[in-house]
């Protein structure tokens, strides 16, 4: 009962907001996107509302309907070229029934990664929408994370969340929320908030290692070296990643570090888990050979696999990529393999670029510490998500949205400062 008051309570607040701006309708969307409030409670009401689909078609109409300007740059085209090839794969595609419906929830998450582009307009929006992504998903995973570290210091927590995925999706999603919860207490200025961020980062990053996803170890090791060297303060950022260490490492016990052992022995043990990951793999390549320019079609990997199973079954069927890349490979073809690869590219070139924009001073520091958290967040992906089907994830499509609206502002930022400096500079000559 008390959830679905809570629920409910939610939902009306959402609503009430929506009707305000376009903006809050976004964060409605988010926050319902994120939460799942559907799976909170056993109220057929509440399902009945199909509130993801509500909020969305509410969410594009009003923003349609107050003319905002829209927004285009040459990674939006690249985004765009992906959600093409994405189209065609399916239409030559011979599973065509089986990947329809993947498709058309695809193309609802690049509508929801562009309005967030179009709507984030400056840093304060961009927080919010940071703020709202990260209690939505990790509000619950970092209390798990922490009643592990606390109950069961080292017991494995494979408890699945729906739209992540089983314990290596939650590593890998957890893992590109991390750097969020990071850039929230770096730029809170209230005491209590930095102390309770810091608290939801730490139960997050526990919850992360403690799916003992060998993927997920190696894409957290990633993220922290990358984002230490993105850093402009490296000193104070090496002393809280030795502080995290201290308290979440001793933690974790014998087994967990025998399964992380086993990425360098998994052939002389046997691994069935890894030796199917390369099967499954040189599968995806033998597909890619057979549809090179489309693929199978969108997500349809699994519908194929027992049509391109060399092996005729020695590892189940219907199986998984387990590779995003592999996957993409696979689906889509060559082309939309290359056009996959320059996004994540130009994505961290953006961050860069704001980074050294931020560094020199030409802009807030506020903004270069968005784009560390961007950067460390998608390099956390780049890794992971080799393991990982993961590559038409919400998650990771909201970075991209979020990484192309920092540049945005970054860029109206430095063309405000120049028109300023050029009308002081007629000022003077005046």
């Amino acid at each position: 009962m008390l959830r679905v008051l809570l629920v409910s309570f939610l939902i009306a607040l959402g609503t009430y907001y929506s009707l305000q701006a376009p903006f809050y309708a976004l964060l409605f969307y988010l926050g319902n996107a994120y939460f799942r409030p559907e799976d909170w409670v056993s109220d057929d009401i509440i399902r009945s509302l199909n509130l993801s689909f509500s909020i969305g078609l509410y969410l594009v109409f009003v923003t349609l309907l107050c003319k905002k300007h829209l927004a285009w740059n040459g990674l939006i085209t690249f985004c765009l070229l992906f959600l093409v090839q994405a189209i065609l794969s399916v239409v030559f595609s011979p599973y065509a029934e089986y990947c329809w419906p993947y498709l058309l929830e695809f193309v609802k998450v690049a509508v929801i990664s562009y309005l967030i582009v179009v709507l984030t307009t400056d840093f304060a929006r961009f927080r919010l929408v940071s703020i709202v992504i990260v209690l939505a998903l990790g509000l619950e995973q970092g209390k798990q994370g922490w009643f592990y570290l606390i109950t069961k210091p080292g017991g494995p927590n494979i408890n699945p969340v729906p739209f992540l995925g089983d314990n290596n999706g939650v590593a890998l999603g957890m893992l590109m929320l991390v750097p969020l919860v990071g850039l929230l207490y770096q730029t809170s200025h209230w005491k209590w908030g930095k102390t309770l961020w810091g608290i939801l980062f730490v139960g997050c990053l526990y919850r992360a290692l403690s799916t003992y996803s060998r993927g997920g170890f190696i894409a957290a090791i990633g993220m922290g070296v990358a984002w230490w060297l993105l850093s402009f303060r490296k000193l104070r950022i090496g002393i809280v990643i030795g502080l995290i260490l201290v308290t979440i490492v001793p933690a974790l016990p014998a087994g967990f570090w025998d399964r992380i052992d086993t990425i360098q022995t998994y052939n002389e043990t046997k691994d069935a888990s890894a030796l199917g990951r390369l099967h499954f793999w040189e599968v995806a390549r033998t597909m890619a050979a057979a549809n090179p320019i489309a693929g199978v079609g969108f997500n349809g990997f699994n519908k194929a696999y027992d049509d391109f199973d060399f092996l005729n079954g020695a590892y189940g069927r219907q199986r998984s990529v387990h590779s995003s890349y592999f996957g993409v490979l696979a689906e889509l073809g060559y082309p939309g393999l290359v056009i996959f690869i320059a996004i994540l590219f130009l994505s961290l070139v953006a961050c860069v670029r704001v980074r050294r924009w931020a560094s020199t001073g030409r802009l807030p520091t506020e903004l270069g510490k968005s784009a560390i958290a961007l950067a460390a967040a998608m390099i956390a992906f780049i890794i992971g998500g080799a393991f990982l089907p993961s590559q038409y994830a919400e998650n990771l499509w909201h970075i991209f949205g979020l990484t192309i609206a920092l540049r945005r502002i970054a860029t109206t930022s430095l063309v405000t400062q120049e028109e300023a400096q050029r009308q002081s500079n007629q000022s003077i000559a005046a």
